[in-house]
């Protein structure tokens, strides 16, 4: 999904003929806006507009960065530095919202969500944020098979369960392989052959999951292209779940505000999850971004 970029001026004639030049430099960057009556209820990611209505487009948009053409440019307004400043404003929102990790071209991130139903609607639209990014995703579900969002069966070619024997069973880096047991899914995501049995990842010995991310973090930092490793992790103890968030470079977990018992109890195992991860690992709030 690309950024939408509002822009609003005083003088309409000046806003329409910068409207028409960012339009013609977007370029597949941001989709470029001006405020329309059937727009109104949009969320926009980026606001250009006078320092008099900071206020007002603040509300109509609360997630929004606004940007003033008084506070942030220097007259006259230059069009080629309003598109600089939009491209790094984006840079900073993909980094924000779901790109790779600081410096890095290859990643791995763990999702851990108390709400099954807010996890079932987030992780495709992530993955396929992560697409229209130009990041390749490889999706790794820890979980019983009958969870697997948009489950594929591909019963010909080595299968997830022969590449965790063979770590079992190697001791050598075997990470050079594991392009074997990825195939492409449907949705335009890489994802692994997964085994016939249902429960066979969430009874896998912790040890063999934690050396399955490890060869995995060491082949996705081997690729050319930029690469994020999504782990979903549903059903496994959350020693277990912890003890992979720790091999992480980023962990998304829900926030539960429900005033409730189940609200308490995952509030408390949520606050002792953070406790046990190193500063390394980029905590992200799963309800909070924006997709």
């Amino acid at each position: 999904m690309l950024p939408k970029i509002l822009i609003s001026d005083l003088n309409k004639k000046k806003e329409q003929r910068i409207y028409e030049q960012l339009e013609r430099r977007a370029a597949g960057r941001y989709e470029v806006f001006q405020l329309t009556d059937e727009l109104a209820e949009t969320d926009f990611d980026l606001i250009l507009c006078p320092e008099s209505k900071a206020a007002d487009f603040h509300k109509l948009s609360p997630d929004a960065v606004v940007l003033t053409w008084e506070q942030e440019f220097t007259p006259p307004l230059i069009v080629s530095e309003i598109d600089q400043r939009l491209s790094e404003q984006i840079d900073k929102w993909r980094q924000r919202e779901h790109s790779l990790p600081a410096g890095k071209n290859a990643g791995l991130a763990l999702v851990f969500c108390f709400d099954y139903k807010l996890k079932v609607r987030w992780v495709p639209a992530y993955l396929k944020a992560l697409q229209n990014q130009g990041v390749m995703a490889i999706y790794l579900p820890l979980m019983p098979l009958y969870r697997v969002p948009d489950l594929e069966e591909h019963p010909v070619g080595p299968q997830l369960t022969d590449l965790l024997l063979s770590l079992d069973q190697i001791e050598s880096a075997i990470s050079r392989n594991i392009g074997h047991y990825l195939v492409m899914h449907k949705y335009g995501y890489h994802t692994f052959r997964l085994p016939q049995q249902a429960d066979d990842l969430i009874s896998c010995p912790p040890h063999l999951l934690r050396k399955l991310l490890l060869e995995i973090k060491d082949y996705i930092s081997r690729l050319a292209d930029p690469t994020l490793a999504v782990i979903d992790c549903e059903g496994l103890g959350l020693e277990t779940t912890v003890r992979l968030a720790q091999l992480c470079d980023i962990l998304y977990v829900d926030v539960v505000t429900a005033e409730t018992g189940g609200g308490m109890v995952a509030r408390r195992e949520l606050a002792r999850f953070l406790a046990a991860l190193p500063s390394s690992v980029n905590f992200r709030v799963l309800n909070e971004v924006k997709l």
